[in-house]
């Protein structure tokens, strides 16, 4: 069985154009060197193709067979290849996003808008989990690209940071009397504390660095969701671990008001990942450009 494909294009073309001199001038090849090419497709599938006469030539029942199953694939291809170059252009295809909850309302949003106006015809498929759980949904091939709370350290996996954010602790009204005070970590871990499940990856980054400074968090109360996290804290229920960049709201409306924690967290990133040796997607690689203009 032959594999060159370009045999069954000269054959195809020359079984539509009625003659190996028409099918010639088509392909833009000379008349032997398709007759060349005819005469080893013939010796390969062990079968005569052609009924050579003055006029030109018609299939054999062998060629016809041949000819039906060849235009069939050569079309097929052909389909194929111009759903790849819609999908190149981001006239179609899909984009499949993992991302936290609250990276996706506090961050991801307007860049999905502005990614759908622009790409209408992108399927966007966006799967909210853990930072966590996304990079093994990414490394199971679920996933073409996600964005998590860093750090992450995987081998596997490209990690780009995006945006720095800080972890800062927040109270309500009930604790007026921390406003300006200068707390250290060992101070603020006396306090009820509210923050997020220990599967967070953000929460795993501060409860490592009070750890270095040889403090261990016992929250009182842990949370699923960051949005719930103010509204913990303007209760009164405790102090509460927020992101700064993603508590904006409450903070400017005053509902709850920013601790000075001596010294402070080290900021952090959010950043995307994908799998090292698999290339960015179209969809995916133009994401990430309108991420980067946007903070650049």
């Amino acid at each position: 069985m032959t594999t060159d494909l370009e045999l069954y294009k000269i054959f195809v073309t020359v079984a539509q154009a009625g003659s190996f001199s028409a099918g010639a001038k088509e392909l833009f090849l000379t008349q032997p060197a398709v007759s060349q090419a005819m005469q080893k497709l013939e010796e390969s599938v062990g079968a005569r193709l052609f009924v050579r006469a003055r006029r030109g030539v018609t299939l054999t029942p062998e060629g016809q067979l041949l000819f039906q199953h060849a235009l069939s694939a050569l079309q097929l291809l052909d389909a194929g290849e111009q759903k790849l170059r819609r999908v190149q252009t981001l006239k179609e295809g899909r984009l499949r996003l993992g991302a936290a909850d609250t990276i996706t309302k506090e961050f991801l949003l307007p860049y999905l808008s502005a990614f759908h106006q622009l790409y209408p015809g992108v399927q966007l498929q966006v799967t909210n989990r853990t930072s966590l759980q996304l990079t093994e949904l990414l490394k199971q091939g679920q996933l073409d690209i996600a964005i998590v709370n860093l750090p992450i350290a995987d081998e596997r996996l490209i990690v780009q940071p995006i945006l720095d954010v800080h972890d800062i602790f927040v109270a309500g009204h009930q604790f007026e009397q921390l406003l300006g005070k200068m707390l250290t970590p060992r101070e603020l871990a006396g306090y009820p504390l509210v923050m997020l499940e220990r599967a967070a990856n953000s929460r795993r980054y501060v409860d490592d660095w009070f750890a270095e400074q040889g403090v261990r968090l016992a929250p009182e109360i842990e949370l699923g969701a960051h949005e719930l996290l103010p509204s913990f804290a303007a209760i009164g229920v405790g102090l509460a671990c927020v992101v700064q960049e993603f508590c904006q709201k409450e903070l400017n409306e005053g509902v709850v008001f920013p601790l000075s924690l001596v010294p402070p967290i080290p900021s952090r990133s959010i950043g995307a990942c994908w799998v090292r040796d698999i290339p960015l997607s179209s969809a995916a690689g133009e994401l990430m450009r309108l991420v980067h203009n946007d903070q650049s």
